[in-house]
């Protein structure tokens, strides 16, 4: 189970990176945020552009760190689980920051299967915390 849990959460990250570099390139270039954060009709207010990036930038450290514990479990075994533990409580808090501000923005009731599909793939992550708190 655990070994799992580690493969899913290398993979949800890897391809969590992938989407947060599209989504700052387009953003760059085309000056829209789209997927992974898609906006409430009428887009995203001013100010909530700089808390998205900043929620981003948040998302990317917890990302590298995420690999890295990863990496280390399925390559060479070795279970960082204190790692493992400050990548999953960074990931937690930003998904809750992120969740509570994209809601209240009205984003989740424009759509609701864009956001309800990232709580299915974020779920798995909580069986993940508690096995390596008691690891």
């Amino acid at each position: 189970m655990l070994q799992t849990l580690i493969l899913y959460y290398g993979i949800l990250q890897s391809v969590h990176l992938l989407a947060l570099l599209r989504a700052g390139y387009l953003f760059s270039r085309l000056n829209r945020m789209p997927f992974p954060a898609p906006p409430p009709p009428g887009g995203w207010a001013p100010q909530t552009v700089p808390f998205l990036i900043g929620m981003g930038l948040v998302d990317a450290v917890a990302i590298i760190l995420a690999l890295i514990f990863a990496y280390m479990w399925l390559s060479r075994r070795q279970l960082l689980a204190r790692l493992g533990l400050i990548s999953l409580t960074i990931a937690g808090a930003s998904a809750a920051i992120f969740a509570i501000g994209t809601f209240a923005g009205g984003a989740w009731a424009a759509h609701p299967l864009a956001y309800g599909v990232m709580v299915i793939l974020f779920a798995p992550l909580l069986p993940l915390f508690v096995l390596l708190a008691r690891a």
